[in-house]
């Protein structure tokens, strides 16, 4: 029985070793990205693994030591990426004046759920100037109708499919249009947004498609960078927000981030896992709002469950005078090639310009 235990953990080792090495690989193959989510799941495994096999050490020192080692690297490199997403030394904002307040809620609200109503009273409760979302139909549409007496400005695309997409504002929008990134299928929103000061920023809200084991991540990947050249282009300071079917440590979300200057308000503040609001083990953050320099991170918030597997996600920001704080990642060499390579493969128009 002992030496079966052993072998089990042995072989549970090298598979969750594995599982949390192989991602590091740069590919577009779905069945390697999707590794990328559990990372902090992973870890936890790893945790217990190592745990269960020190006290093999001394029956069999050799193989027990070599799956300890694997364990030990692998439980580093998730631990080393998952740390900037643990609460940590946040910037203290002073008092924002209100005409310089943005707070931005995204939710996908699950194609086929039909529990409006608590997303609807949360919306009405935490009063966002911009609620972003996705997976809508033409029920939610109606469903949806309560909120614009007080969010009348907004952009919506319905598609009888997954992709379905609504922004409500309370600020008004400018030249706001509904686009297809990167030559795919699935509607985005591209919209200056103009604030209580009477200044512009542009906002881009979007929903990728989800992973799916036999495809390639080429078109989420595309749509990503997309997504940053809209904002490049534009001379605003701006924000992406949306269920991106991404994990805010991957690489393609770490290269949009450098390729628009971007900055992630999760980082010092929180794991915030915004899916699977129906597990409680399985779950990582998949909903996101990032934002250029110019902005400053007043909070960050995962709100109630509502029957979507999604929980929302309430950031709110306040907008800053002059430059923007220095916390956005600098661009790396070859940034601009793989994302322009990844656009020419998808057959997208759009392409990053370099500096």
């Amino acid at each position: 029985m002992r030496v079966l235990a052993r072998l089990v953990l042995i072989v549970l080792a090298g598979s969750l070793a594995a599982a949390s090495l192989v991602p590091l690989v740069p590919t577009e193959w779905w069945a390697v990205r999707l590794l990328d989510f559990p990372r902090l799941p992973l870890a936890f495994a790893l945790a217990a693994v190592c745990l269960a096999l020190v006290p093999f050490l001394r029956q069999n020192p050799g193989t027990t030591a070599t799956a300890l080692a694997l364990v030990a690297c692998a439980l580093v490199v998730d631990l080393w990426i998952l740390w900037p997403y643990l609460p940590g030394s946040m910037q203290r904002i002073e008092a924002c004046p209100v005409e310089r307040k943005l707070s931005v809620l995204v939710a996908n609200v699950q194609l086929g759920n039909r529990n409006a109503r608590p997303l609807v009273e949360a919306v009405e409760r935490e009063q966002p100037d911009l609620f972003l979302a996705m997976e809508t139909d033409a029920w939610w549409d109606e469903a949806l109708t309560p909120l614009r007496a007080s969010m009348p400005h907004g952009l919506q695309r319905i598609t009888g499919s997954y992709y379905g997409i609504h922004l409500l504002s309370r600020l008004p929008l400018v030249n706001g249009e509904v686009r297809y990134l990167a030559g795919q299928d699935t509607p985005a929103v591209v919209t200056g947004v103009n604030l209580r000061s009477g200044e512009v920023i542009d906002f881009v809200g979007l929903h990728p498609r989800p992973p799916q084991p036999w495809q390639s991540a080429r078109g989420r990947d595309a749509q990503l960078y997309a997504a940053a050249v809209v904002l490049r282009e534009r001379v605003e300071p701006g924000v992406i927000a949306g269920d991106l079917n991404a994990t805010p440590w991957e690489i393609a979300v770490e290269r949009m981030m450098r390729l628009s200057g971007l900055i992630d308000p999760r980082r010092d503040r929180g794991y915030v896992a915004t899916w699977n609001a129906h597990s409680s083990l399985w779950r990582w953050p998949l909903d996101h709002v990032f934002h250029e320099g110019g902005f400053a991170t007043v909070s960050v918030e995962r709100l109630d469950a509502f029957g979507s597997d999604h929980f929302p996600y309430l950031v709110r920001l306040c907008r800053r005078s002059g430059e923007g704080p220095a916390a956005a990642m600098p661009r790396e060499a070859g940034d601009v090639a793989a994302a322009n390579a990844v656009l020419s493969a998808a057959g997208a128009t759009e392409r990053v310009q370099p500096r």
